[in-house]
């Protein structure tokens, strides 16, 4: 397996073969978004590929400034090749690609109280767990959806730090205003998620 950047054109096609596909509306951010922040030099949209160029899955990670901290945005495999080890192998090929040290966070989905939408839910955090993932104890909300959080690295850091450097991501990128009005990082305890609203209505 090996991983590059993807062209803008193949970021394109993948995004609208595979990942309108893969997450829902309310997870996924439009495409303009995503080459926004990679205009900024804060995004690193990858592919992986076999050895005879056939795609096997994607890996779009939104980085912090130090160049250590990265937010994995998006973890895919095409459907007719999932059940076959490529996420898992997916991220320990992110592992090697970057310098040691790196730092990923990933944010998931948390429970929403249905059972079928829930079940896959459930299956997604436990990937997280399996792949080594450490679940952090504060939770997210972002555009109205709430998240749960896993980090890993190698040490890993504190969890302060983990938070700080989440947060900073988003900031980065996004004025005060829009950070305060789409973002709930962390969540306080009791706190709920503001309305569902789409990407779209919070684009620079």
């Amino acid at each position: 397996m090996k991983l590059r950047t993807l062209t803008p054109d193949e970021l394109a096609a993948v995004y609208e073969r595979e990942m309108r596909a893969a997450f829902p509306p309310s997870e996924l951010k439009p495409l303009s978004a995503m080459e926004y922040l990679r205009g900024l030099g804060t995004y690193d949209p990858l592919g992986a590929f076999d050895g005879d160029g056939a795609f096997l899955g994607g890996a779009l990670l939104w980085k912090h400034r130090d160049g250590r901290f990265l937010l994995l945005d998006y973890l895919f495999v095409p459907a007719a090749l999932r059940d076959r080890g490529l996420g898992g192998a997916i991220l320990r090929a992110l592992a090697e690609a970057y310098p040691p040290g790196a730092v990923f966070i990933v944010e998931a989905e948390a429970p929403v109280g249905d059972p079928e939408r829930d079940a896959l839910i459930a299956r997604r955090l436990g990937f997280y767990r399996r792949a080594g993932g450490t679940m952090m104890d504060y939770e997210c909300a972002l555009f109205g959806v709430r998240y749960r959080n896993f980090c890993w690295g190698s040490p890993l850091p504190e969890e302060s730090l983990v938070l700080q450097k989440h947060r900073e991501i988003y900031r980065q990128s996004f004025d005060q205003k829009w950070f305060e009005r789409f973002i709930q990082l962390p969540l306080a305890p009791g706190e709920a998620p503001r309305p569902l609203i789409k990407w779209q209505e919070g684009e620079t």
